[in-house]
């Protein structure tokens, strides 16, 4: 099965940090398989980075994957809603509204 786990591994591999909200992870975890899919073609080949996250209550949010390094030179998969109000609509689809 393709894996939150499994992405961090192909990360680590490639000396890599995945970095996504706690919530986003949460949300994340029920659609793994297509998100695997999502981040390691971003990875690989530099797809648009895009990944349309369904939402329980209905429509979906736009998270970007994007490639970054820390201040130190450390690289960075990061994933990050692509509207403002994109970790607030996350956060209301789980019913967690303090995360």
């Amino acid at each position: 099965m393709l894996t939150i786990s499994a992405i961090e591994d192909v990360c680590d591999a490639k000396g890599i940090t995945l970095v996504m909200h706690p919530v986003v992870r949460r949300a994340v975890k029920a659609y793994e398989e297509s998100f695997y899919i999502g981040a390691y073609s971003f990875l690989r080949d530099g797809t648009d980075g895009l990944y349309f996250l369904p939402l329980a209550s209905g429509g979906h949010v736009r998270l970007l994957f994007s490639k970054r390094f820390s201040p130190r030179g450390h690289a960075i998969l990061r994933v990050d809603p692509v509207a403002p109000d994109g970790l607030k609509r996350i956060q209301a689809a789980l019913g967690s509204p303090n995360s």
